[in-house]
């Protein structure tokens, strides 16, 4: 068993940040430069905004002198990553949340801000079978900004995750929904009923602090890529920075651009996954979770496309066919209703893989003073431990279906994990895998966490090889 290492002591870390900051001439400007990122996107009520200033300008003072503690390191983190400055904190092994919220998605794409293990830890030579590959310990991160290219997946691989999903990608490069696209939903840190609607005050500022099992966040991205000359060569190096226990699946989307109908978004979806299958993709997954062209007349957000049986089936016949027996094929799905994915499951076994699930709870999205958190669009996706719940309940029911079903397909469960306890309640459900989103967003740790409380015990490892 390889013994996964610790960050550097809090006192040792927060003398190496004092000093750096002290080095780089920061010091002075941190109040305003936190200021400044507080009110990138919204500004808070005065008061709010006052308390904050306030306790950025004692912070930068007791710096100064000298005099900053232990008990400085949370406030110590907030105002460095809203003031830019997340890379001092990740130098120093200090938590940080690894995406900046405040950069643009062009900009974070070969920049993860979190810190990065010196070495990856492991369950030692303990093995799980995950979609027909040996894993080292199965936990990863799901299709998102946070695999969004090499230096990411190279990131995550190192800090100890092995079922890696590279984020949805398309067959022309689209742009990112209009800034901002990822914010802290502080006031959610209970989870909400499986399946129920919600409505969230998020604010710009809101923090949650690094580590913490109740983060919950609030996303709108609007699905971005690159073009497929980038990230077919992009995927290429991805891969290539991986250990032979790590998989990297490839999350694919089609569209109906042009109003053609729903032909044209199952050849789109096919001409999509083959592309990847080209790049090197051993696992093709197919994005039916997230808002697509479904339902054109539909304004704003669309539904998913899993919300559509018929739809979703001939996507994943389509596609299947279209693939090489070798190239892995699962389906992503959203979180559904007990008819609605009692009807889909049944058809969608004999043709994939795997079933990953679930994405997203999305809801209604607002600032605390009323208006939409992200403009322009007031329906965005709920993630986190607020949709704990719809996690466990939906994979609980998939993996009933799977038995029903009397075929073998993977599960990759995802939502709410945040910490060992959340990982394992999935996983003892009957996961093959489980991922995690804004946990891996808010803590660099958590899959080193996750070894070091499971690694030796964790049921349904391979018999090692004699």
């Amino acid at each position: 068993m390889t013994v996964p290492l610790s960050p550097p002591s809090q006192a040792a870390a927060l003398r190496r940040v004092r000093d750096d900051l002290a080095g780089r001439g920061l010091v002075d400007g941190l109040p305003a430069a936190f200021l400044a990122g507080v009110t990138r996107f919204a500004r808070p009520p005065q008061a709010e905004l006052d308390a904050l200033a306030a306790a950025a300008r004692g912070l930068a003072d007791r710096l100064a002198a000298g005099q900053a503690g232990d008990e400085d390191v949370p406030l110590l983190t907030r105002v460095l990553f809203f003031a830019g400055h997340a890379d001092v904190l990740a130098a120093a092994g200090v938590p940080t949340p690894a995406y900046d919220v405040l950069g643009s998605y062009r900009d974070n794409l070969d920049r993860p801000v979190g810190p990065r293990l010196p070495e990856r830890p492991t369950a030692g030579g303990r093995r799980w079978r995950v979609l027909g590959r040996d894993v080292g310990f199965p936990i990863g991160v799901p299709a998102c900004v946070l695999n969004g290219g090499e230096d990411w997946v190279a990131h995550f691989a190192r800090n100890g995750y092995s079922v890696l999903t590279y984020k949805t990608v398309r067959s022309r490069a689209h742009q990112p929904n209009q800034q901002p696209n990822w914010v802290f939903a502080q006031r959610q840190a209970q989870s909400l009923p499986p399946g129920a609607a919600a409505e969230v005050i998020a604010d710009p500022w809101d923090w949650v602090a690094p580590g913490s099992p109740a983060v919950s966040t609030v996303n709108s991205f609007g699905v971005p890529s690159l073009t497929p000359e980038e990230w077919m060569a992009d995927l290429e190096r991805s891969l290539a920075v991986l250990g032979d226990d790590q998989l990297l699946l490839v999350s694919v989307m089609g569209e109906d651009a042009d109003g053609e109908g729903a032909g044209a978004l199952v050849e789109d979806f096919t001409r999509t996954a083959r592309m990847a299958e080209e790049a090197g993709a051993p696992v093709v997954e197919l994005n039916l979770s997230c808002p697509n062209t479904l339902d054109r007349s539909a304004s704003g957000v669309k539904p998913p496309l899993c919300l559509d049986a018929d739809a979703t089936v001939a996507v994943v016949e389509r596609v299947r066919r279209a693939l090489d027996d070798r190239t892995g094929l699962v389906a992503k799905l959203s979180w559904l209703d007990e008819e609605r994915l009692a009807a889909l499951v049944p058809r969608l076994a004999p043709l994939v893989d795997g079933v990953a699930g679930i994405n997203t709870l999305q809801s209604r999205v607002r600032r605390s003073d009323g208006w939409a958190t992200f403009p322009g669009r007031e329906l965005a996706g709920l993630s986190g431990a607020a949709i704990r719940e719809s996690a466990l309940d939906f994979t609980r029911r998939l993996v009933t279906l799977r038995e029903a079903a009397g075929r073998r397909f993977d599960v990759l469960a995802m939502g709410g994990v945040t910490d060992p306890a959340s990982f394992e309640a999935l996983f003892a459900l009957g996961a093959d895998a489980v991922q995690s989103a804004s946990g891996a967003f808010a803590n660099p740790y958590l899959a080193r966490d996750c070894i070091a409380a499971l690694g030796e015990t964790l049921p349904r490892a391979l018999e090692p090889a004699r």
